[in-house]
């Protein structure tokens, strides 16, 4: 069996191509190529990707699989013109590969087009749903272009999958003639071996009455050694309204969370006006995702105040390293936290239950570590990369049966 997988590939994870930029989005596609390395007896994997790396087609391999690199122009341009080019590209590939099946990965670009071009079995995995995101709260006029070219993949898409539960759910009324399956995308295997170390650090907790003793305690090395541990809450994401941003600074800003330093690792829209920030909120940009694990095992909470989100990977990854969750209801993150267990949810757009949870999951380092490890057994068996391999592969042959 022949599948052509047409994906925004992470170029810099092929060989020849170590040297280039990391922090692509799609962190779960090179763990699943790797995986699905041992399932090439009886399959004939061909990854498509269009890239600015490379001039002309260019064909390479790795993990037992095929993957061609197709050049690419402005994406912009792309967008404008309904993705023409990459798509002719792309079917004239698919001629000469003649596969008996094809996957598109994501509506943001144009491999979901290309994928309902094919004349032959096809399914698309949407990565997010844009509709969704822009009906949540105003997003840049890229997203907006981006989510009407999703409308129109949708319309004639008949195989789609989708991460969650909360994503089938809002993908039901977009497109209701297609056949919806749910496949979750792994969390980077790198998670599996983080061990979580809530090291103290020298200043005081959130408790306000020794916020107040602060100001009158010497800064010296000495001194500090005899404060108790400052709790440390971290984001990962973008800094936009559609993650909460605003909620989260609004949260963070509140005298009763002084004492919680909160980590932001993210680059933001650069529309975005940020209010004077306090002490307690670091914004150190975009981070190398092993970095971005650093900050996880040393974090006693993972801030996720989203207005909508498929299936957030940096909920993922902080359950699959044992870290507790205060997000809301507005996505598939709720597939992995337990309210007042594993983390609490509150409403999107709700400052004090913001407060509320982040509070409670700071009260000590020992009910940071609890909440942390409740759950944890089950998101690490759910989210390997060969369970989604696994259901990757039923979901094929489920299309052929089609």
């Amino acid at each position: 069996m022949r599948i052509a997988l047409l994906a925004d590939f992470p170029i810099h994870t092929l060989p020849g191509f170590e040297d280039r930029p990391s922090g692509h989005h799609a962190t779960w596609l090179p763990p699943l190529a790797r995986e699905l390395e041992a399932r090439t007896a009886d399959k004939d994997f061909h990854w498509i990707t269009c890239t600015k790396e490379v001039t002309a087609p260019l064909t390479l391999r790795a993990w037992n699989q095929t993957f061609h690199l197709l050049p690419r122009r402005k994406l912009s341009v792309e967008m404008f013109t309904g993705y023409r080019r990459e798509r002719r590209l792309i079917a004239r590939l698919l001629q000469e590969l003649k596969p008996d099946l094809v996957h598109g990965w994501g509506t943001e670009q144009g491999y979901g087009y290309a994928a309902n071009d094919f004349q032959g079995p096809s399914l698309i995995s949407l990565q997010g749903i844009l509709q969704t995101y822009c009906k949540a709260a105003t997003m840049p006029w890229l997203t907006r272009l981006q989510a009407r070219h999703e409308a129109r993949v949708l319309r004639r898409a008949k195989h789609l999958t989708v991460e969650s539960p909360w994503g089938k759910s809002q993908l039901q009324p977009l497109a209701p003639h297609a056949t919806i399956d749910l496949l979750e995308y792994g969390a980077d295997p790198a998670c599996f071996e983080i061990q979580r170390n809530l090291s103290p650090t020298p200043s005081p907790n959130h408790q306000s009455s020794i916020i107040n003793q602060q100001s009158s305690i010497s800064s010296s090395p000495s001194a500090s050694q005899h404060l108790p541990p400052r709790p440390l809450a971290l984001f990962v994401g973008s800094l936009t309204l559609l993650k909460g941003v605003d909620i989260l600074l609004a949260a963070f800003s509140d005298p009763r969370l002084r004492g919680v330093e909160l980590i932001i690792l993210g680059s933001g829209d650069p529309k975005l006006t940020l209010p004077p920030l306090p002490p307690n909120i670091r914004l150190l940009g975009h981070r190398p995702p092993a970095e971005v694990r650093d900050w996880m095992a040393r974090a006693w909470c993972l801030v996720h105040p989203t207005r909508a989100d498929t299936s957030p990977n940096c909920v993922k990854e902080a359950r699959v390293i044992g870290l507790p969750v205060v997000t809301t209801p507005n996505g598939g993150q709720t597939q992995y936290v337990d309210h007042g267990k594993s983390g609490f949810i509150h409403p999107a757009g709700d400052v004090e239950g913001l407060i509320q949870g982040v509070l409670a999951v700071t009260q000590s380092r020992e009910i940071s570590l609890q909440m942390g490890a409740t759950g944890q057994a089950e998101c690490r068996a759910k989210l390997t990369p060969a369970a989604t391999a696994k259901r990757l592969l039923e979901i094929y042959q489920t299309v052929q049966n089609r």
